[in-house]
């Protein structure tokens, strides 16, 4: 019942770590019972509970303030200690209880489950929203993380218990906004095709939403045809959560958790993570990674067990895998600003690398995507143009490099295969030619024929090489 890390690592650094890694928000976990029945309960008393000695020898170590506060204590503490260092905190209810969530029989998906009482919920979410009034940093509350179970109801759950969970947050704290989470482990919001919001108090309510490479039935980004396991996983997405960001009575979308094992990236992870990075980046989402953390005190009778989605190494020294690091680095930029009077046009974004594509020592190269070159283009077929320039991108011929031409009328460009993220031009030859950026990523483009764009279930090729994603854009570079 108290933030990871801070055996590892003084809280300050721990911070200051979120902000060099260029994040600028916090989903801040809690469970209902730190502040109904644990209240009085103290950091040292939780540690000796479960016998964590070394991981209180720790704390005393870095953290030693912490050790006497009460649970709600520390975690107030926690979070004035983000906002010191500029970041947004998102205060998120993941368990009634303090356990590690989540399972479909850990008792605590949906209310009145053997371990999830309505009432305490609401009162708990109460008492953690009248705690941050008037502390800005705290920018939202999550109702509840991920309901789940046999006893999931759509109704009950969007048109009574959200309505009554957000409700005693918004009287309590008006300020903050509300997360609401989807069914099924939050990938399920389709309720809202047939119905609306009861109420979206006073335009606070959000919806957040969660996506791993796992679900469904076997492991199609290893078994099969990786662009349809990502047209399949994209179409997914759209089909049960995007779609609640669209039409009259649109409403916010969180995408609060995706993430990957950065320590071994077995393929799936990494396929899943190029081609989920494409949805993310094309839709501007605000979104939360799983995970920042290095390790856990005490997760499923283990001690000082090692997360490996985490950002930081197990001693919270370092990060575990730059390389994912550098694949988030556009989806941390702003892409899409309301305001602007800018007209659209593009990025060009490999996910498989996190580059994108400019020119640079007169040739075409994938760099960094911090004030990337912007391209035009129709947006289905048509000459791709260096914004500006009069130039447009021409395919010479297998294994060559294209090169920038004045001539943009004999040049066209589409996005094909079945997970549309295959930029190709066709060759003298009537043959498409695709884009290729081979690891370990230099910089030097090429064209290749295209890998697995047909109709063949059973090419199991991997195409993330020759993945690249227009991302439209109305923020000036």
């Amino acid at each position: 019942m108290l933030a990871e890390g801070l055996d590892k690592q003084p809280l300050p650094f721990i911070a200051s770590e979120v902000v060099k890694n260029n994040y600028n928000c916090v989903r801040f976990t809690f469970s209902i019972h730190m502040f109904t029945r644990y209240a009085n309960l103290t950091i040292e008393e939780s540690f000796d509970r479960l016998n964590l000695t070394k991981a209180k020898a720790g704390v005393i170590k870095n953290n030693p303030f912490v050790l006497k506060m009460t649970v709600p204590q520390a975690y107030e503490a926690v979070v004035n200690a983000l906002g010191a260092f500029g970041l947004m905190v998102d205060a998120d209810n993941h368990m009634s209880d303090p356990i590690w969530c989540c399972s479909n029989d850990d008792e605590n998906g949906f209310p009145n489950d053997p371990r999830f009482d309505p009432d305490e919920w609401i009162e708990g979410l109460g008492l953690v929203a009248q705690l941050f009034k008037g502390k800005t940093q705290v920018i939202s509350i999550g109702l509840r993380n991920e309901p789940r179970g046999k006893n999931q109801n759509a109704t009950l759950w969007f048109d009574q218990y959200i309505m009554k969970a957000a409700a005693r947050v918004h009287q309590a704290n008006p300020d903050v906004l509300v997360v609401a989470s989807g069914l099924n482990f939050a990938t399920d919001l389709t309720y809202f095709k047939d119905h609306s919001l009861i109420s979206n108090f006073d335009n606070k309510l959000i919806f957040e939403g969660h996506s791993y490479s796992w679900g469904g039935q076997g492991n199609p980004w290893v078994d099969g045809s990786v662009n349809k396991a990502c047209a399949d996983k994209i179409g997914s997405l759209n089909n049960n959560l995007g779609f609640v960001t669209d039409g009259d009575n649109a409403v916010p979308l969180f995408f609060s958790e995706f993430g990957v094992d950065r320590k071994q990236m077995p393929a799936h992870d990494d396929r899943f993570l190029s081609c989920f990075s494409t949805w993310a980046a094309e839709k501007d989402l605000d979104w939360g990674l799983w995970a920042f953390q290095g390790s856990y005190y005490y997760r499923q009778n283990l001690t000082n067990m090692e997360e490996y989605f985490g950002v930081l190494e197990i001693d919270w020294n370092r990060v575990k895998n730059p390389k994912v690091e550098r694949r988030l680095g556009l989806l941390k930029q702003k892409l899409l600003a309301p305001e602007s009077k800018a007209p659209l046009s593009y990025i060009m974004y490999h996910p498989q690398s996190g580059a994108c594509v400019g020119k640079g020592n007169g040739k075409i190269r994938a760099g960094n995507c911090k004030g990337s070159a912007r391209w035009t283009h129709n947006g289905v077929e048509g000459p791709l143009e260096l914004k500006g320039t009069g130039l447009c991108l021409e395919a010479t011929g297998d294994g060559l490099p294209p090169v920038l031409t004045p001539d943009c009328s004999q040049n066209t460009w589409e996005q094909i295969s079945a997970s549309k993220l295959h930029l190709a031009s066709k060759d003298r030859n009537g043959e498409y030619q695709c884009l290729h950026l081979e690891p370990p990523f230099a910089g030097n483009i090429v064209t290749k024929k295209c890998i697995c764009v047909g109709d063949d279930p059973t090419c199991k090729d991997n195409p993330t090489s020759q993945w690249f994603k227009l991302v439209g854009t109305n923020v000036e570079n």
